[in-house]
């Protein structure tokens, strides 16, 4: 629950920002001339990026979510927390394994090396691990 207050607190956040971001376009094309039309045009792409991202990040965020619940759901989740670099070595021969056996990886064992990945604190390397598991289970 603190998550989804967070979560609601950062997008309101950034609807309070969007909208100060709509504002100032409309406040620079008001003014007119060059100069203005030009800032305008440069605060409204601003406003269209911020609403992009903002929108990219609560699907993945809602998808994630989507995984985490069907991955705790499997017939045998892992009982306590693992240490994380043997977890990343598991996750990452599951995968070898699928490859190596001609098909593609379940999205469980992306999904798993990307929880591996945050336990060790990388995240940028969690986050793609979960993208994947997520065009992953998307394709299935």
């Amino acid at each position: 629950m603190r998550q989804k207050l967070l979560v609601g607190a950062l997008v309101a956040v950034s609807a309070a920002y969007a909208w100060g971001l709509l504002w100032l376009a409309w406040g620079f094309w008001r003014a007119g001339g060059p100069i203005g039309w030009g800032l305008a045009l440069a605060t409204a792409i601003l406003l269209l990026l911020t609403i992009w991202v903002t929108w990219r990040e609560l699907l993945f965020g809602l998808a994630s979510a989507r995984l985490d619940r069907a991955y705790a759901q499997q017939e045998d989740p892992p009982t306590g927390p693992p240490e994380p670099r043997a977890e990343f070595e598991r996750a990452r021969a599951a995968i070898r394994e699928a490859e190596a056996a001609g098909g593609a990886a379940d999205w469980r064992a992306w999904f798993r090396l990307g929880l591996a990945y945050d336990a060790m604190r990388d995240r940028r390397q969690a986050r793609a691990a979960v993208r994947r598991a997520i065009a992953l289970e998307r394709a299935r």
